[in-house]
């Protein structure tokens, strides 16, 4: 069976940022078969350990980049990196798409990698994710458990929502 890694990135403090700690917390509920799914709240190299014996990596992170928040993009990233134009950086102090890239320079990037990125608007400290968002991580959590369960065909700088 193919190895599966969902890596849920966030803030819970910080609004909107939740959005991949809130979608991982859903994909685990699923308890799916050969998948792993860890919530973060830094983007570190040292997240590449974790990439070990993976064949499937799925990254789900606040996305900066004009839509309309709670759109759902889905970047694969085994074959370049996403378009600067989306910012996956959002709260964090190292960016997501350096740390990918690292991954691959090293030779430890799985063979497939999906990223999903959830526009957010508001990361005010303490405040609730906004309900546009909270439909968008809906979204992506059945465009990824389609992913994992049916290998659904996704395309590349696909909008899911």
């Amino acid at each position: 069976m193919m190895q599966t890694l969902v890596l849920g990135i966030g803030n819970a403090w910080r609004g909107d940022d939740a959005v991949g700690l809130l979608a991982a917390h859903a994909l685990r509920e699923r308890a799916l078969p050969d998948v792993s799914v860890v919530e973060t709240t830094a983007i570190d190299p040292a997240l590449i350990e974790l990439f070990r014996g993976v064949d499937r990596l799925v990254v789900i992170d606040a996305v900066i980049s004009g839509a309309a928040p709670g759109s759902v993009r889905c970047f694969d990233f085994s074959l370049e990196s996403p378009p600067r134009t989306f910012s996956f950086d959002s709260c964090h102090a190292f960016d997501l798409v350096a740390l990918l890239d690292l991954a691959r320079v090293l030779g430890r990037l799985p063979p497939q990698v999906w990223v999903f990125g959830i526009e957010v608007a508001d990361f005010s400290h303490g405040q609730p994710v906004s309900k546009a968002v909270m439909s968008g991580v809906r979204a992506c959590v059945a465009a990824v458990g389609d992913l994992l369960t049916s290998d659904a065909a996704l395309v590349d700088n696909q909008q899911i929502a």
